[in-house]
């Protein structure tokens, strides 16, 4: 079977039109970072349906901001809503968002009981929520691996179960910090086309995958502290924002059926203010 195309991979299947209104999460005025700024007056709808890829340097505030929008760190000044509200706490909370975080150290669990924690129960799953857990197991080529200690897990196998576990509360929003990072070109691949699959989810992730960025309805590029551009991958994925908030320079190659464009980077250049444009 020919594996699909980037264009392909683009077209999320559609949902109705009234889900693709409802504002999942949003951000004003934001500004987050440990002992001192690292990033500001960050703003940001994000609405069901919806990706985000933030791309930025290292130290630009990617994982700092992504944290601060799970929930996990207090932003410094600013607002933040989920669904219209504050996060509530416990399992519901578990249905507003989840978080797939970029290393985390592989636990004892089987990979039935880490899918499991994914619902944030206080006690044993109910028979429908035994369900629900086996479905995901199987929507991510899991199933035969459920009893398997997740120490055991090769690279691709522990993404999927990452994965799985953030789906298994039906989250209105995902978080995914670098979700391609150690992986090999083959399940770079298969993460690539499994995100595209999500549309009943908004995912915001923040990576230097700049291809898979590219498949992402929107853009976020960080760099001095701010939001370089926000906006489609054609128009800020482009050649002198790049250079200008990355330091690299890139050869980029445009669908002209519309789909994500290709980028390769093919050497580093000083950031610059006033590169020409793309």
């Amino acid at each position: 079977m020919t594996p699909p195309s980037l264009h392909e991979l683009s077209l999320k299947p559609r949902i109705s039109p009234e889900a693709e209104r409802l504002v999942v999460l949003e951000a004003s005025g934001v500004a987050v970072g440990w002992e001192h700024v690292v990033l500001r007056d960050f703003d940001l709808s994000v609405r069901r349906g919806e990706s985000i890829a933030i791309v930025g340097s290292n130290g630009s505030g990617k994982t700092t901001l992504l944290r601060v929008l799970a929930g996990l760190s207090a932003p410094l000044r600013g607002e933040l809503r989920w669904l219209g509200r504050p996060l509530p706490r416990g399992p519901s909370r578990c249905q507003v968002l989840s978080f797939v975080f970029q290393t985390e150290p592989r636990s004892h669990f089987t990979v039935r009981e880490l899918v499991t924690l994914g619902l944030g129960l206080d006690g044993p799953p109910s028979r429908l929520q035994e369900q629900r857990i086996s479905c995901v197991l199987e929507a991510e080529n899991l199933d035969s691996l459920a009893d398997r200690r997740c120490s055991s897990l090769s690279g691709g196998e522990w993404q999927r179960c990452a994965i799985a576990r953030a789906l298994v509360a039906e989250p209105a929003v995902i978080l995914l910090d670098e979700p391609t990072n150690h992986l090999d070109p083959a399940h770079r691949r298969a993460l690539h086309e499994r995100l595209a699959q999500f549309n009943s989810h908004a995912v915001i992730l923040a990576t230097h995958d700049l291809e898979l960025a590219a498949l992402c309805d929107r853009v976020v590029l960080l760099g001095d502290g701010r939001v370089v551009s926000i906006g489609s991958p054609s128009d800020v994925l482009t050649k002198a924002m790049l250079q200008r908030s990355l330091g690299i320079r890139v050869r980029r190659l445009d669908d002209p059926e519309g789909g994500p464009p290709l980028l390769r980077i093919v050497g580093f250049a000083p950031k610059a203010t006033d590169a020409e444009p793309s």
